[in-house]
């Protein structure tokens, strides 16, 4: 909440603004750090309608054994499981993504590589996928006013030419 009051402007209004106009949306949690605060649950729920760009990224997992690993991706699960409300799960990227080299001792070291190139490869795909994402908005926007001029024009077809407008207009709302 400290976050909340020193802030002069509605922070989850700011992440909507920035979700409608992003490509790709991506949630980093630490490894060690899993917990969902209240401030980013509303901030995940900001994003509803937005599923299809958000990529989760577990960062750090070389700092973790492979055990300690599949709790933390596990509780990762869990936690968001309980705050974002699709029937799709999320892709979940694993690996290092920070400062410190990637500890090619750990275990998983294959993984996590495989896991940064396929990462690297979505974020590449993005012009591509913009433009596809524009295009289908801007046949969305059109089918809209299309049927708005279809409702209009019923509407306009349905009112009376000379007299009475004011009684069926009450008669139609």
């Amino acid at each position: 909440e400290k976050q909340r009051v020193d802030r002069q402007y509605d922070f989850t209004a700011v992440i909507e603004w920035f979700a409608s106009r992003a490509d790709r949306i991506l949630l980093l949690f630490d490894a060690h750090k899993l917990d969902i605060s209240d401030e980013l649950k509303r901030s995940i729920a900001a994003l509803k309608g937005h599923d299809d760009k958000v990529r989760v990224v577990l960062n750090k997992a070389d700092s973790v054994s492979p055990k300690q690993l599949m709790r933390v991706y596990g509780a990762l699960m869990w936690s968001l499981g309980k705050v974002v409300n699709s029937p799709e799960v999320l892709r979940v990227y694993i690996g290092s993504f920070w400062g410190q080299p990637l500890n090619k001792d750990h275990d998983n070291s294959g993984l996590f590589e495989a896991e940064a190139t396929e990462l690297i490869a979505d974020l590449k795909s993005l012009p591509h996928n913009s433009a596809v994402r524009k295009i289908n908005e801007l046949i969305k926007r059109a089918r809209m006013v299309k049927v708005h001029a279809y409702i209009m024009a019923h509407i306009k077809s349905q009112m009376p030419s000379l007299w009475g407008k004011g009684t069926k207009k009450k008669i139609m709302l």
